[in-house]
């Protein structure tokens, strides 16, 4: 990020992020760059949102059971995320809805966190749909609510957190991935990258894909 920052503003260096440029900027204000000062938008590329999984031990078959489970048992309920990303951002916007005391769990990367969860070890965890539709559908999780505005509907039995009672939960989408320039680009070179940023991402092998992986196209 930082390179991209420093390199000249020609059009020709750019560098593809997400929501983690602005936590990032915010978790360490001493980082060296300003996600709005330091980078001229380019273009969007995508969104995705998460499901909430409970591992099998967890005696909860709804949002509202494991947060009764949860204040019925305090200091005992663990919730696993990759330290940084969304998952940690969306389930501590649930347990702030929720009003839970979870025990907090990091770990290097969501695929750890879920190893632990098929184990019991991890008893919540948020991730992609895409992530965890196979885990889901084998019967090795439970899935209790997706953060997306609408049910997904290759999990159509999964109901949105609204629809659970907590409409604070999430962001829809929860993830965006987008392409800056460093500040200074000319305004006719970020336009012509847009224009053909966003045609390649209206191709069908791109929507195709974007499918596929449960992707929302942010054209």
């Amino acid at each position: 990020t930082k390179q991209v920052q420093s390199a000249p503003a020609d059009g020709y260096t750019l560098l593809m992020s997400g929501q983690n440029l602005v936590y990032v900027s915010l978790l360490y204000p001493d980082i060296g760059f300003d996600p709005v000062k330091s980078f001229t938008p380019v273009a969007t590329l995508a969104g995705w949102s998460h499901v909430m999984l409970v591992a099998n031990n967890v005696p909860a078959k709804s949002v509202k059971e494991l947060v009764a489970h949860a204040k019925a048992n305090p200091g005992k309920v663990t919730f696993g995320y990759g330290l940084g990303t969304s998952p940690q951002i969306v389930g501590k916007s649930f347990e702030l809805a929720a009003g839970l005391n979870l025990i907090n769990v990091p770990y290097k990367g969501g695929e750890q966190v879920r190893v632990d969860l098929l184990g019991g070890r991890i008893h919540i965890n948020f991730a992609p749909v895409s992530n965890a539709l196979a885990m889901i559908l084998g019967g090795k999780v439970r899935a209790l609510a997706v953060t997306s505005a609408a049910r997904d509907p290759l999990l159509p039995d999964v109901p949105t957190f609204k629809e659970a009672g907590f409409p604070n939960v999430g962001f829809d989408p929860d993830v965006w991935q987008a392409i800056v320039a460093p500040a200074g680009t000319p305004a006719p070179a970020v336009a012509k990258l847009n224009a053909e940023i966003n045609a390649a991402l209206r191709s069908d092998e791109v929507q195709a894909t974007f499918k596929k992986l449960r992707f929302q196209p942010m054209i």
